[in-house]
């Protein structure tokens, strides 16, 4: 577990510096099985949302989840990271038509993060 949580971060500063240095640092998507049956229910919903382009509907059912306790701690972080890699990776146009921006997802990271106790 605490190899996981490294592994993330590792990648969630990739990403942060390859944004800041205007190249797309390589992201290897995560598929980790989660702890249970709903927290790999509710991210097989989320990536569909986003392959979709429903972010906010996305991000929406997320903060649900959390909010109402309906998966385990961890796997609420980690959905979280997961949700939020993906949605980090995409350019700003993209974005754009879905009606979301890069502000929207850095408040909800930040949001998400205080729901589950880590800042």
């Amino acid at each position: 577990m605490h190899h996981d949580f490294i592994m993330r971060q590792i990648q969630l500063i990739s990403l942060s510096l390859g944004q800041m240095i205007g190249k797309a640092p390589f992201v290897q998507e995560i598929s980790d099985p989660y702890r249970n049956e709903a927290s790999n229910e509710l991210y097989q919903l989320l990536m569909n949302l986003l392959a979709d382009g429903r972010i906010n509907e996305a991000e929406n059912l997320l903060f649900d989840a959390v909010e109402k306790g309906e998966i385990e701690e961890d796997d609420a972080f980690n959905l979280a990271f997961d949700f939020y890699l993906k949605v980090n990776g995409y350019n700003d146009e993209y974005l754009e038509l879905c009606n979301f921006s890069r502000a929207e997802a850095d408040m909800g990271w930040a949001d998400i993060t205080k729901l589950c106790g880590v800042m």
